[in-house]
């Protein structure tokens, strides 16, 4: 499993609704993606940052997506340019599952 996280602020002051707006746009292009088994969207609202979390079902899948074109693609859609990391999601706690999950 990998994970990976994308931080950035978004170029417009946004209210907690509109931030919402947003994402609510954007999801529809991950819904059903392969290889993706989450996203989170989140926003903080008093210092206007945004962050999502991706869990892939392994790192050649998420670098499907973010390859040499993500932050160009990214800042062209959004308007500001995002910075991104990669870890390997060695153990996940899933209540909604009830279950532990290792990727050893």
């Amino acid at each position: 499993m990998t994970t990976v996280i994308v931080k950035y602020h978004d170029p417009e002051k946004l209210t907690r609704a509109q931030a919402m707006e947003k994402f609510k746009q954007a999801a529809d292009m991950f819904v059903g993606m392969d290889g993706l088994n989450s996203k989170q969207f989140t926003f903080n609202e008093e210092k206007q940052t945004c962050q999502t979390v991706y869990n892939w079902e392994s790192r050649e899948k998420a670098e499907a997506l973010f390859n040499d074109d993500f932050i160009p693609y990214f800042e062209k859609r959004v308007g500001t340019k995002p910075t991104f990391e990669m870890f390997d999601c060695l153990l996940m706690v899933d209540n909604r599952a009830g279950d532990v999950v290792l990727w050893e």
